[in-house]
């Protein structure tokens, strides 16, 4: 009796846990978009590795335009190696949006974005500034005995955030200097690498721009090979791996963040508030507007699974845009009016950032861009609530 008993509990639970499967098979069966959401993710990745392998490229030719000016100064390799730094920051820009994620990027294991895009930047730590001749890594001899890509690595960040010894913004500095004209960026003069000439401590300057526009290329090296579909196991494999509300949540988490958190909050309203300078995103060539641009339309560019490449490298896939727009219509269509309002409000913003924010006719135009993106940033958690994703 006692064995019939067990034999029938054995059979219940074998019958009991069935039927739990087939729920379970039942409720992934009933996520009718789940292929869509599988090519969303494939979307993401393709774009990914496409901006990143267009933004290494560019970094390419601003390391030639660098490595120029440092053994050949003068003004036409100074205003060419300006040129190579702008033209690597229009795609730049636009990779922000794999960011905050955990990604290749920033993961906290070796993400190498510090390197990167780190700011803002405290530029006496690096070079001489008004009032300061000697100051900065550069014209440091007894701390900094050797120009060389490890004490570069090692004084990143070393004693503070605004630490920064790498990355675009120290190489913006070296190539512009201080900014102290409300009518022009800053006006370093290419006779500061020639040795000799202006400033102190040319071949040392020299040494640290090549050497640091080196560090940049094999940053964004690093990121582009890991989402490269070439290599076996990349993380353009990885994130597609993931299951579909986990990179979905991704995707919105980095949408909201950028517009909201960061560039409404850290790279425009902290400026504003201060009346800072100093607190502009890229304030040595007065190419903050660009900035601004350009991580705006980068969170429109992964709704809409866009990209247009300079070198080819187009992405137009399904996108988040395209399965909202099927699930919930309203959502999507405010969402996508949103993105419009907030391009149009960056486009009547002053130029330069830096007297936009101090000038009291404009000001008001800058908190229109602010109050614009914190609503896309809602707009995108609305969005996500389609999927039942909240923040």
């Amino acid at each position: 009796m006692k064995r019939t008993l067990i034999g029938i509990f054995v059979l219940a639970s074998i019958a009991v846990t069935a039927c739990k499967k087939n729920k379970k098979d039942d409720e992934t069966s009933a996520d009718q978009y789940a292929q869509h959401k599988t090519d969303i993710k494939k979307t993401y990745a393709d774009m990914a590795f496409a901006v990143y392998k267009d933004s290494y490229t560019s970094a390419l030719t601003l390391q030639t335009a660098c490595h120029t000016l440092a053994d050949n100064p003068s003004q036409a390799t100074l205003d060419a190696a300006k040129t190579a730094w702008l033209n690597a920051r229009e795609i730049y820009g636009l990779t922000e949006i794999f960011r905050f994620v955990d990604g290749p990027i920033d993961n906290t294991n070796d993400g190498p974005e510090g390197l990167i895009n780190a700011w803002p930047m405290d530029e006496n730590y690096v070079d001489y500034v008004a009032g300061e001749p000697n100051s900065g890594i550069i014209n440091d001899l007894v701390n900094y005995p050797a120009i060389d890509a490890s004490t570069i690595v090692q004084a990143n960040e070393f004693g503070g955030e605004t630490k920064i010894s790498s990355g675009y913004h120290a190489i913006e500095f070296l190539l512009w200097g201080q900014d102290l004209s409300d009518a022009s960026a800053g006006t370093r003069p290419y006779t500061d690498y020639v040795i000799g000439g202006t400033a102190l401590n040319q071949a040392r300057r020299a040494t640290y721009l090549k050497t640091v526009a080196d560090l940049l290329v094999s940053a964004l090296n690093q990121v582009k090979n890991a989402w490269d579909p070439a290599i076996t196991g990349s993380y353009y494999y990885t994130f597609q791996a993931l299951d579909n509300q986990t990179a979905l949540r991704k995707m919105f988490n980095s949408m909201r963040v950028l517009a909201g958190d960061e560039l409404a909050g850290e790279r425009i309203y902290v400026a504003y508030v201060n009346e800072s300078q100093e607190d502009e995103h890229s304030c040595f060539s007065d190419n903050t507007h660009r900035d601004i641009y350009l991580n705006a339309l980068a969170v429109e560019n992964l709704y809409k699974g866009n990209y247009t490449s300079p070198f080819g490298n187009n992405v137009n896939g399904y996108a988040l845009e395209d399965l909202v727009g099927t699930i919930n219509a309203d959502k999507n269509t405010t969402l996508i009016n949103r993105f419009s309002a907030t391009m149009g409000f960056i486009a009547v913003m002053y130029e330069p950032f830096d007297q936009a924010i101090i000038l009291d006719a404009e000001r008001p135009k800058v908190m229109d861009v602010v109050t614009s993106l914190q609503a896309e940033q809602e707009d995108i958690d609305a969005a996500a609530a389609v999927f039942s994703i909240t923040f």
